[in-house]
């Protein structure tokens, strides 16, 4: 049914309720990419990362570099469709502080 077709009604009502829509659903996304770029910090200090691969782990839920660290390159792979050798050295280099001498 179109809103229009409803009674109470009218063009300006419509009009309004569709402006209104589109602004909540323009301030969820900015939200949730805000908070996206806020969870990518972490990664975006990993030598070899960009931010577009950043915000793509962030989206999937990895948003530390321990978290990248216990992922295996399938997993990787499957999650932002990188060649296999950048997905290893991802996470060989997140991996670096478990092999560092103490």
């Amino acid at each position: 049914m179109k809103m229009l077709e409803i009674e109470a009604l009218d063009g300006r009502t419509v009009n309004e309720l569709r402006s209104r829509a589109r602004n909540a659903l323009l301030n969820e996304a900015i939200a949730s990419e805000e908070r996206v770029e806020h969870d990518a910090e972490d990664l975006l200090t990993l030598e070899g990362m960009d931010s577009q691969t950043a915000r793509w782990l962030a989206a999937k839920g990895v948003t530390t570099k321990e978290g990248l660290a216990d992922l295996a390159v399938d997993d990787l792979l499957e999650m932002t469709g990188m060649d296999a050798e950048r997905a290893r050295k991802l996470i060989m280099t997140a991996r670096a502080p478990w092999f560092a001498e103490r």
